[in-house]
C-alpha cells in the first residue's frame, strides 16, 4: 500500500539516502519495513492522521497531525518564520519529558489536555518530550496545579514526568527564540538540578552562573525574570535590602527606615510582578544576583 502512495504523491521519496534534507519530511513505515518519506508541504494534517493510523511514524513529527499544531511546530522546531495566527497576546511554554514512552501518546496528551484551557495546543518535541503551548487567558494552571496535575499523570501512565515552566512572552516574531532560549537553558542544566519535578527559569539561573553566560544572555535573563520591577528603583533597592538582610522583615524595615507593614507590601507586589518569591532562598539567590547585574 505504501508503494501507491508514492503515486499519490509524486515528491515522496522511499529511501532516506535518496535525500539530504531528512527533517522535511514525514517518515511512515509498514511492517515489512518499508518506508516513504513524504514532503510535509505535500501533505495535509488530515492525511497525516489518517497514514498515522495505517503505517508506523519513523519521527515525533508524525504526532503534530493537526494545522494548529503544524503550524507551531514549523514556527518552533523547524524555524520557518511564520508565525502562527492565534488572538493571545502572549504565551507561555511548559517543556515536559517522561522516562519512557510505552504508552498510548494520545492517550497522554488527551489526559494532559484535559487539565488545561480548551485554547491550549500541545507539540510534540520528541519521542519523549513536548511542549504546552497556553496564552495569558487567567485561567493558566499555577505552579501548585501543575504540580497536582503531574502526580495525576505520573500515577496514570506509570512514568516519571519532569516539567520547565516557562515565563509568558509577547507573539511577536522574537518568540521562537525566546522558546529556543528557555529550551537550551532546560536542556544545559536539568542534570545538575536533582529531585525537582518541577523547574521554573529562576531555577536555572545560578547554574548558568556557574557555566557562565555572554553579556546579550544575561540581559536576556534580567529582561525575562525582573522585567518592568527594573523601573522601580525603591521596590529593586527595597528586594536587595531584604536579602541583605537575610530575609529579616523587621530588620530590612529598621533598616529601610519604613514601617514592617510597607515593606511586606513592597515585598509582595515584586513576588506578583516577576513571580520570584524571595522570601525562598532558591529564589531569593537568582533575584539579588540579577539585581547586582542589572547595576552593572
Amino acid at each position: 500500500m505504501l508503494e501507491k502512495l508514492l503515486n499519490k504523491f509524486p515528491n515522496s521519496v522511499s529511501h532516506k539516502q535518496e535525500v539530504s534534507n531528512v527533517e522535511q519530511y514525514l517518515w511512515f513505515r509498514d511492517d515489512t519495513g518499508f518506508e516513504i518519506g513524504i514532503p510535509k508541504t505535500a501533505i495535509t494534517p488530515a492525511e497525516i492522521n489518517l497514514l498515522s493510523l495505517l503505517f508506523h511514524t519513523d519521527s515525533f513529527d508524525g504526532r503534530n497531525d493537526t494545522f494548529t499544531k503544524l503550524s507551531w511546530s514549523e514556527f518552533l522546531l523547524h524555524k520557518n518564520g511564520i508565525l502562527p495566527k492565534t488572538r493571545w497576546e502572549h504565551v507561555r511554554f511548559t517543556h515536559f519529558h517522561f522516562d519512557h514512552n510505552d504508552f498510548s501518546y494520545r492517550d497522554f496528551e488527551q489526559a494532559l489536555l484535559s487539565f488545561v484551557s480548551s485554547s491550549a495546543v500541545l507539540i510534540w518535541t520528541g519521542d519523549n518530550s513536548g511542549t504546552l503551548i497556553e496564552g495569558n487567558t487567567g485561567d493558566c494552571l499555577k505552579k501548585e496545579e501543575l504540580i497536582a496535575m503531574l502526580q495525576t499523570l505520573e500515577s496514570d501512565f506509570y512514568t516519571k514526568i519532569e516539567i520547565f515552566l516557562g515565563c509568558f512572552h509577547l507573539v511577536d516574531n522574537e518568540l521562537a527564540s525566546h522558546y529556543e532560549m528557555e529550551k537550551k537553558y532546560y536542556l544545559k542544566t536539568k542534570k545538575l538540578i536533582q529531585n525537582q519535578k518541577m523547574i521554573v527559569l529562576a531555577d536555572l539561573l545560578p547554574f548558568i552562573f556557574l557555566k557562565g553566560m555572554q553579556e546579550d544572555e544575561k540581559k536576556w535573563f534580567i529582561t525575562q525574570l525582573l522585567g518592568e520591577t527594573l523601573l522601580d528603583k525603591e521596590l529593586i533597592g527595597t528586594v536587595k535590602t531584604y536579602i541583605e538582610c537575610n530575609s529579616n522583615a523587621s530588620l530590612a524595615a529598621k533598616t529601610l527606615y519604613i514601617h514592617r507593614n510597607s515593606l511586606q507590601y513592597r515585598i509582595d507586589k515584586f513576588i506578583d510582578k516577576t513571580g520570584l518569591d524571595v522570601r525562598a532562598f532558591n529564589h531569593a539567590l537568582p533575584a539579588y544576583l540579577l539585581i547586582l547585574l542589572s547595576e552593572f
